[in-house]
């Protein structure tokens, strides 16, 4: 489940720029978790067991170039993820694999994510399955530099939806929606100046079910990270996330 939440906020997450050129990898914390070299989860503040790492690999150019998922203290590769950009900058795929150990290599791509752009815009992401033979796509649309939906498709089947509100360049509000438009869940975003400082989440009937907060160094950079459920009855535990750069 810590992982789920984890993708889940990098993927799912989108940040909304000023700009034209609008970053739909990185979430709302992208510039200050800039250049993070490790992110070490525990069980609480005060615990000194490691739950799992997460270590970050760049290229020349300061982007991201491979990603590996550890158990505790690196004793075993959960999967890693390898990242590549076209001449621009613009990220082009990115390759998951997971441990196997049927594989000769310990290793097999359990998917591959192609992203597709109209100009500076992302606006597809194919995500492809090659063991389980099927694949899903997003679809991303904007008004104007502002991006408000993102439609998921399940092969060729409509599965769900997610709307966005950003103001002043900073996304406030996400709701994920079923087919029939029913909202299942809603994320909202709270800020201080432009720093992200929390986001709380809710269920389809509005119960604030996790809540994540941020804190930052003197140099704006993201050191810590708070992760509380809500809900008497979550099957997920709190946990907390130390950056390290």
């Amino acid at each position: 489940m810590k992982f789920l939440i984890i993708l889940l906020t990098i993927i799912i997450t989108i940040s909304c720029s000023k700009g034209q050129n609008i970053n739909l990898i990185m979430s709302p914390t992208e510039e200050a978790t800039k250049g993070v070299k490790s992110k070490v989860f525990y069980s609480s503040l005060e615990s000194k067991q490691i739950m799992s790492i997460e270590d970050f690999e760049y290229n020349k150019n300061g982007q991201l170039q491979k990603k590996i998922y550890y158990s505790d203290d690196r004793k075993i590769i959960y999967n890693y993820e390898l990242y590549s950009y076209d001449n621009n900058g613009k990220p082009t795929y990115k390759l998951n694999y997971h441990s196997n150990v049927k594989s000769p290599t310990g290793f097999v791509l359990l998917d591959s994510t192609i992203y597709l752009y109209t100009g500076n815009l992302l606006t597809t992401e194919n995500i492809i399955y090659p063991l389980a033979n099927y694949y899903d796509r997003y679809n991303y649309e904007y008004d104007g530099k502002y991006l408000i939906k993102k439609t998921i498709y399940h092969n060729k089947n409509f599965e769900s939806y997610i709307t966005y509100e950003c103001q002043d360049g900073k996304i406030l509000k996400e709701r994920n929606c079923s087919k029939d438009r029913c909202i299942t869940s809603t994320k909202e975003y709270k800020y201080k100046d432009s720093a992200l400082v929390e986001i709380v989440y809710y269920t389809s009937s509005h119960e604030a079910q996790r809540r994540i907060e941020y804190s930052y160094n003197e140099s704006g950079k993201i050191v810590l990270e708070k992760v509380d459920e809500l809900l008497i009855y979550s099957s997920s535990l709190p946990y907390v996330v130390k950056y390290e750069y």
